[in-house]
């Protein structure tokens, strides 16, 4: 079984949304952005090295960035699931 660490996923999302919020500006600071998605691509690395699943990966945190019915990482969590990974959650 393939397995994610939640912190992984969390800072996933937390770059997805500053990539949003970036290109949702007036003027979009390309530099946000840019240093967003090479950290997005240093976690999808740590996480797997296959492109495809990385895609996967990526696709299903987007989509679920704005789950107004639950505002937790459960659904990311839920359709990863159902991809075949498993959460992995460190004690602090």
């Amino acid at each position: 079984m393939k397995s994610i660490k939640l912190s992984y996923i969390e800072k996933i999302q937390k770059a997805t949304m500053r990539i949003f919020e970036a290109e949702d500006e007036d003027y979009p600071d390309r530099r946000i952005v840019s240093i967003n998605n090479r950290a997005i691509q240093h976690w999808l690395e740590k996480i797997t090295s296959n492109v495809d699943e990385q895609n996967v990966i990526l696709t299903i945190i987007k989509n679920n960035n704005f789950n107004d019915k639950d505002l937790t990482f459960k659904p990311i969590c839920d359709e990863l699931r159902k991809e075949g990974y498993e959460i992995i959650e460190e004690e602090v």
